[in-house]
């Protein structure tokens, strides 16, 4: 039999503790183990008493709440975090989102209501947790704090890369605004994010997969929004439903992030197993990489988690891995050399390791590729003579259980292969 779930209300200051007690649902499903006030001691509280569900009580902006939001889901990711807002701005509630409260209350409310809001949460993470348990494929975010050093091109190869080495990949277009990956990828963007959010119901794997653009190479792409004031439409909240069904249903996601730490990248970096930060050989580029890479370790990110691409790296303007290295504090992993295909892929929206498997391009996006599944224990598939798989010439290869290498239609949907375990 389940247990009722124990939850915590902690009172901001400044608001009325019988406007919230009169809110509190009175259910056998709901046992309240405190009602406390202030941040100091709601965390120690929460530390010191088993708790299911917190609850936050608050009236106007309050930072107070947003930082108690935000510690509870880094340091408890499971445990729900409902907002109690009283006379709460329009403004303070999309923060409250974005650090991460599963929903919000407008106070006054009714008990009966109030019930419902906090079913539907346990609900809905219930779900989610079972779709941890059975798909928990490693996510990257693809970063570049700087505009122009090539994300989106690092994005699409990556993901057709992986999937030209056997496994399933979805890639998700976080540039709202002005996002490109279906440009680049070739995809005809005849559904797209925000198609999704305005179809309404609840979201699962299925209707999820039916907004998901297919790519010849097998890789599925959430298309951003066509028009930059659609872009409101999809916020944290929402990403946050779409990442673990991702996850359940492929082997690797891949995120093609806007410049900038906005919101829906910040959420997105950290749900992420890894993060490939993008530079290029320039000052501007490379004072904002080492921005970023700071940022990242405010954040309190996992550093060996995180792979640093040069691209454009044998450019000739007087900067080498030694300057690199002084100005970012940190050596390149994986550098991609200039190449005039490169421009001339995206022209014709086709990868270039599919458009000329055979540059020195392609090469090293294969190589950060298999720097990933190295990192997920998953070896490359060889092919006779022991090379790797390198492009779509007319067919695919994938290994079948056997360890044959049948060919494969690109038409064809790839086959689930069995998911890793999430490093984070």
């Amino acid at each position: 039999m389940q247990h009722p779930t124990r939850t915590l209300v902690s009172l901001d200051t400044g608001i009325d503790e019988e406007t919230v007690r009169a809110a509190l649902p009175v259910s056998a499903e709901i046992q309240v183990v405190g009602v406390v006030r202030g941040v100091d001691e709601s965390w120690t509280t929460l530390q010191e008493t088993p708790t299911d569900l917190l609850l936050i009580a608050c009236t106007g902006y309050s930072e107070r709440t947003l930082f108690l939001i935000a510690s509870t889901v880094r340091e408890r990711p499971g445990m729900p975090v409902v907002v109690l807002g009283h006379e709460s701005p329009d403004g303070f509630l999309r923060r409250v989102f974005e650090v991460g409260a599963d929903d919000v209350v407008r106070l006054p409310e009714s008990p009966e209501q109030v019930n419902f809001t906090l079913q539907k949460v346990l609900a809905r993470k219930r779900a989610a947790g079972s779709i941890s348990e059975n798909g928990n494929a490693p996510m990257i975010c693809v970063l570049g704090p700087k505009g122009g050093t090539g994300k989106t091109v690092t994005s699409s190869n990556l993901a057709v890369a992986l999937a030209l080495a056997g496994k399933s990949v979805s890639a998700v277009d976080l540039d709202l605004q002005f996002g490109d990956l279906a440009l680049a990828m070739g995809v005809r963007p005849e559904k797209t994010m925000y198609d999704l959010v305005q179809s309404g119901g609840s979201l699962d794997a299925g209707k999820l997969d039916a907004y998901a653009m297919p790519h010849p190479s097998g890789v599925r792409v959430l298309v951003a929004p066509t028009r930059p004031d659609q872009a409101s439409s999809i916020g944290p909240e929402f990403l946050r439903e779409v990442y673990p069904l991702l996850r359940a249903t492929s082997d690797f996601v891949v995120l093609d992030s806007s410049p900038g730490f906005t919101p829906e990248v910040i959420s997105a970096i950290d749900a992420s197993t890894y993060v490939c930060m993008i530079g290029t050989l320039d000052t501007l580029s490379l004072k904002n990489t080492r921005l970023g890479l700071e940022t990242l370790e405010l954040m309190g990110y996992d550093s060996d988690r995180i792979v640093l691409v040069l691209n454009r790296a044998d450019s000739r303007v007087g900067i080498d891995d030694d300057d690199v290295l002084a100005v970012v504090g940190k050596r390149p992993d994986i550098r991609i050399p200039s190449d005039v295909e490169v421009p001339r892929a995206v022209n014709e929206g086709m990868p270039i390791v599919i458009a000329k498997p055979d540059s020195a391009a392609a090469g090293a996006f294969r190589a950060l590729a298999d720097d990933f599944l190295r990192r997920e224990g998953r070896a490359t598939i060889p092919v006779e003579g022991g090379e790797p798989v390198r492009g779509l010439s007319g067919s695919q290869r994938s290994r079948d259980d056997n360890g044959a290498t049948p060919e494969v239609a690109p038409s064809e949907p790839r086959k689930r292969l069995r998911l890793g375990s999430r490093r984070r």
